[in-house]
C-alpha cells in the first residue's frame, strides 16, 4: 500500500478497512479486548478491597485508612507495614494481567492488519479471554496446579499465534 502526500489512502484504509467497526474481526477484537481490560481493572479494585478486608496497608501515608477501619470497628490488628497473603495473591494476579492483556491488545491490533479470517480471529480472542478468566479463578480460589499454568499457556499461545502472521506479512 502506498501512502500519498495527502494521507487520504491511509485515512481510507483506517476508516473503511481493517480498523473499522464494519470489519467484524476488528469489532470482535475491540469487544474481547475491552472485556479483558475491564477484567484487569477489576483485579485492581479487588486488590484494594482485599487491603481493606485485611487491614494490610504498606505505606505510612495509608495509616489514615487503618484509623478509619478502627473507628468503624472493623479492626484487623496492627498490620501496617505487613503483607497479607490475600493482597499479595491479588496483586500478583493483577501484575500477570498486565503482562498478558496489554500484549494481547497490541498483538491483536497488528493481527487485524493481516486481515485474518473472521472465524480464526474470533477463536484467538475467545481462547485468550477464557484463559484469562480461568487463570484468575485458578489464582484466587486457588485451584491446584497445573490449572493456572495451563490457562496461562493457552492465552500466551494465542498471542504467539497472532504474532506469527504479522511477522510473516512484514518485510524486516
Amino acid at each position: 500500500m502506498q501512502y500519498g502526500s495527502s494521507g487520504n489512502t491511509l485515512n481510507n484504509f483506517i476508516s473503511n478497512g481493517s480498523y473499522s467497526f464494519c470489519n467484524p474481526a476488528f469489532a470482535s477484537l475491540a469487544g474481547y479486548s475491552s472485556l479483558a481490560l475491564l477484567k484487569m481493572l477489576g483485579m485492581s479494585a479487588y486488590t484494594i478491597i482485599q487491603r481493606f478486608r485485611t487491614g494490610s496497608f504498606i505505606t505510612p501515608e495509608d495509616d489514615i485508612y487503618k484509623k478509619i477501619i478502627n473507628q468503624l470497628g472493623l479492626s484487623h490488628g496492627n498490620m501496617v507495614g505487613t503483607k497479607s497473603d490475600l493482597v499479595e495473591r491479588s496483586r500478583e494476579n493483577h501484575l500477570n494481567d498486565l503482562e498478558n492483556i496489554v500484549p494481547f491488545v497490541l498483538a491483536g491490533l497488528f493481527y487485524i492488519g493481516t486481515r485474518p479470517k473472521f472465524d480464526c480471529a474470533l477463536w484467538h480472542f475467545r481462547i485468550f479471554l477464557l484463559s484469562r478468566l480461568l487463570h484468575t479463578i485458578a489464582y484466587q480460589v486457588p485451584l491446584p496446579q497445573p490449572t493456572r499454568t495451563i490457562s496461562w499457556l493457552l492465552g500466551y499461545s494465542s498471542i504467539i499465534s497472532m504474532t506469527i502472521p504479522v511477522l510473516r506479512s512484514i518485510q524486516l
